[in-house]
């Protein structure tokens, strides 16, 4: 037995691993990646959805049968073999028309004195035929959520980008009913100040970069 395959991933430019294909598949899985990262494979740099596509291409190419060679075509004037003597039919039987054979129809089978065809084989779904590719959310940038969360966080605006919407909802409901009320937007703004030092995932899940 060898050894599983090990590939390079890379990320605007920062390049990790090797990781086998099953350490590949559990961070896709845990969202510690995504598909629009590049992978070294055969000499270049391609994102994990073309990478998966050439797999299953590959895969596939593997798993078709070999095609069985065709039968030699009789000579003219034989007839198959009957019952009896091998290329010899009785007196009868020779003036009955034969029944169509193909070379591509594979051997005959012989049962008593008929000539028995075998069924033809039920058609195979094309090899090229692959489901679509499922998208994958690509991560937040920690950055702008930080600078978003400063400036702009007592309105909720950091977590409107990172996707978390009830809770930039909150902070905007919050800021319209404290200055109404008189207080101004300090309470809402330390709320996005914590925020901005401690978040570190999106309202995925997914870890921001």
């Amino acid at each position: 037995m060898t050894d599983s395959p090990e590939y390079t991933l890379r990320w605007r430019g920062r390049q990790f691993g090797p990781f086998t294909l099953p350490e590949i598949n559990r961070q896709l899985d845990e969202h510690q990646i995504g598909m629009g990262h590049e992978i070294h494979y055969d000499d270049q740099w391609i994102s994990l959805e073309e990478f998966f596509v050439a797999l299953r291409e590959s895969a596939s190419a593997a798993a078709m049968p070999a095609q069985k060679p065709s039968l030699p075509q009789p000579a003219a004037g034989l007839s198959p073999v009957i019952a009896g003597a091998p290329g010899v039919l009785p007196p009868k039987a020779a003036s009955l028309p034969l029944p169509f054979t193909s070379a591509s129809a594979g051997p005959q089978a012989h049962c008593g004195s008929a000539v028995v065809f075998p069924r033809p084989a039920a058609p195979t779904a094309p090899a090229g035929a692959q489901s679509a590719p499922t998208p994958v959310t690509r991560p937040r940038r920690r950055l702008v959520y930080a600078l978003l969360g400063v400036f702009l966080g007592f309105a909720g605006l950091h977590n409107f980008y990172a996707r978390n919407w009830l809770t930039g909802l909150l902070q905007l409901l919050l800021s319209l009913a404290t200055s109404l009320l008189g207080f101004g937007i300090i309470v809402p703004w330390l709320w996005a100040l914590v925020e901005a030092v401690l978040v570190r995932k999106d309202g995925n899940g997914i870890e921001m970069i």
